[in-house]
């Protein structure tokens, strides 16, 4: 099976936790929302692990592009990992260093991720804080700790919530899931996989392959005993 078929690709395939998260997003990447506004440029995603943050950053920039201008971004979104060591400076040394540049996009606007924003160290975060004010710029920020975020970057953001969403919002998935392995599950079934992950696509993609796997496998061998029992008594 093909695993990153499943990963979303388009806004409708993410599950939000809540309806308002869901409309924000949407009314930014149609343009029914001006942004960025006001002193705001960054999108901040946050909620708990495995809700889709990160694949929803890298996917924003061409979404927003696209509902713009009708044009796909073109470049590439400049991706700081924040895990990995990149401080405010870094970050707004590459801003301004590409400011007065040539824009590559029908919006002149950049992109820029900053993944697991959190991690960063107060006096780095001082430092994004500035780099947040630049122009023709927008910033798309992941965090599962917002606590950890200072005020002054939050306040130059659009908060997301994206936390757990009910169960059942991805019962979708998970029959396409089961389909795909060769067996039908019931809601009840598929729901008992999905209960107790926490939203998370990682945990239940992984369980509902369990519970799939293991239906198929005994399938297999209930339609193998059926036949074996067959020849026995063709045999006779």
């Amino acid at each position: 099976m093909d695993m990153n078929k499943y990963e979303p690709k388009v806004l409708s395939d993410f599950v939000f936790g809540n309806d308002e998260s869901k409309r924000l997003i949407e009314d930014i990447v149609s343009g029914v929302l001006p942004f960025p506004c006001f002193g705001k440029t960054g999108i901040l995603l946050y909620g708990t692990f495995g809700t889709g943050k990160t694949t929803l950053a890298k996917l924003l920039p061409d979404l927003i592009e696209m509902g713009c201008t009708g044009e796909e971004l073109g470049i590439w979104a400049e991706f700081f990992g924040c895990q990995q060591g990149h401080t405010g400076t870094a970050m707004l040394t590459l801003v301004n260093s590409q400011a007065g540049s040539d824009f590559f996009n029908t919006s002149k606007r950049r992109y820029y991720i900053f993944d697991e924003v959190d991690s960063l160290s107060k006096a780095a975060q001082s430092g994004l804080k500035t780099t947040l004010n630049a122009k023709d710029c927008i910033f798309v920020l992941t965090t599962n700790n917002i606590s950890q975020l200072s005020k002054g970057v939050q306040d130059r953001c659009l908060p997301v919530e994206m936390n757990a969403p009910p169960d059942a919002d991805f019962l979708p998935l998970a029959h396409r899931i089961a389909n795909d392995v060769g067996v039908v599950l019931n809601d009840t079934e598929l729901l008992a996989a999905i209960s107790g992950n926490a939203g998370s696509f990682r945990k239940i993609g992984s369980a509902v392959l369990r519970l799939a796997t293991s239906r198929r496998r005994q399938e297999e061998e209930a339609a193998k005993l059926a036949a074996e029992s067959l020849q026995r008594v063709a045999a006779k």
